[in-house]
C-alpha cells in the first residue's frame, strides 16, 4: 500500500518534470516503474473502461496546475492558498467521477501520502 502511494507521488513527479520539459529525463525503466505504479493504484480503486481516461485526464491537469505552481512568483502563502484551490478542484472532480467506495480509497490514499510528507519534513 505505501508503495502506491510513493508511486503517486514519483508519478505526479514525472509529469511535472515532463511536462515542465526540464533538462532531466527519465530513464526507460524508470518510466516503466512509474507506469506500472500508477496501473496498480488504478487497478486498487478498481475503474472501470469509462472511468480510466478521465481519471487520467484529472490527475494530467493536476500534475499542469501543480508545474505552473511551482514555477509561479508570489508568497508562500499565496502560493499555498493556489495549492489548496486545485487540490480542492481535483477532490470535486474525482468524488463526481468515483463510486463511494472508490473515493473512499483515494481519499485514504491521500491521506497516507500527507502523512508520509509531513514525517519527510519533520526528518529534514
Amino acid at each position: 500500500m505505501k508503495k502506491v502511494f510513493i508511486g503517486i507521488l514519483l508519478i505526479f513527479s514525472c509529469a511535472l518534470s515532463t511536462k515542465a520539459q526540464t533538462s532531466r529525463q527519465l530513464s526507460e525503466e524508470q518510466k516503466k516503474e512509474l507506469k506500472a505504479k500508477m496501473e496498480a493504484y488504478k487497478a486498487e480503486l478498481n475503474l472501470s473502461e469509462e472511468q480510466q481516461p478521465k481519471f487520467e485526464e484529472i490527475n494530467l491537469q493536476f500534475a499542469e496546475d501543480l508545474s505552473e505552481l511551482k514555477n509561479a512568483n508570489g508568497s508562500k502563502l499565496s502560493k499555498y492558498k493556489k495549492f489548496k484551490k486545485i487540490t480542492d478542484e481535483r477532490n470535486k472532480k474525482m468524488k463526481e467521477l468515483l463510486t463511494d467506495e472508490q473515493y473512499k480509497i483515494y481519499k485514504s490514499h491521500q491521506d497516507e501520502v500527507k502523512k508520509e510528507l509531513k514525517s519527510k519534513r519533520s526528518n529534514r
